[in-house]
């Protein structure tokens, strides 16, 4: 059993329904790192997710096909206010591809989008958090408590994924004059991709 990383399974998830076509091919993703996420080394001073969450009491449990996350975490952002407007960067890098193939997906408001039913993040992650913990990650010290909740490992592509892929995380947090505050979130996640059928 490893310790938590749920972020990066919402970040592999994302990647994952972002593509839906007609001709498919099931994947399964494997963690390059049995500590699922690593710093950004271009950051100085960055401690990746830890920055952003302390996740020493949330466990993944793998098995066949899925991930299964419980526990608990407070957010652990220092500096930021829970009036600040969180602005975020998700970069996916197919290693065996052209840079050409790098995907960017950018949110101007996360907290608007964390608990709201619609989106990605609410699907795979955030909905699984207590009704009365709904709060932002601008709130440092606030602890999220999940339900126990499952992760599939297994996708269907209408593409070939096969091989190493990276996805880097980034977060900024806004004041109300909209200038950044100094210390941005940045973590990096190594994933393969495995065909399966």
């Amino acid at each position: 059993m490893i310790k938590p990383r749920p972020i990066i399974l919402i970040s592999i998830v994302c990647l994952l329904y972002s593509v839906q076509p007609a001709y498919f091919a099931l994947y399964e993703f494997i963690l390059e790192n049995d500590e699922v996420f690593d710093d950004c080394p271009q950051i100085p001073g960055n401690h990746g997710i830890h920055d952003l969450f302390d996740i020493t009491n949330v466990t993944l449990a793998y098995s066949e096909g899925h991930v299964t996350v419980s526990g608990w975490g407070p957010c652990a952002w220092e500096g930021v206010e829970p009036t600040d407007r969180i602005g975020s960067r998700t970069i996916k890098i197919p290693s065996r591809h052209l840079a050409a193939n790098t995907n960017i997906d950018s949110c101007a408001d996360f907290c608007e989008t964390l608990f709201d039913p619609t989106s990605m993040t609410y699907q795979v992650w955030s909905r699984h958090i207590h009704e009365s913990e709904r709060k932002c990650i601008n709130n440092n010290g606030h602890i999220y408590h999940h339900q126990p909740f499952e992760v599939d490992t297994v996708f269907q592509f209408p593409l070939n994924v096969e091989g190493r892929h990276k996805l880097v995380v980034k977060g900024t947090a806004y004041d109300l004059w909209n200038r950044p505050r100094p210390k941005e979130i940045c973590f990096q996640i190594f994933v393969e991709f495995i065909k399966v059928k």
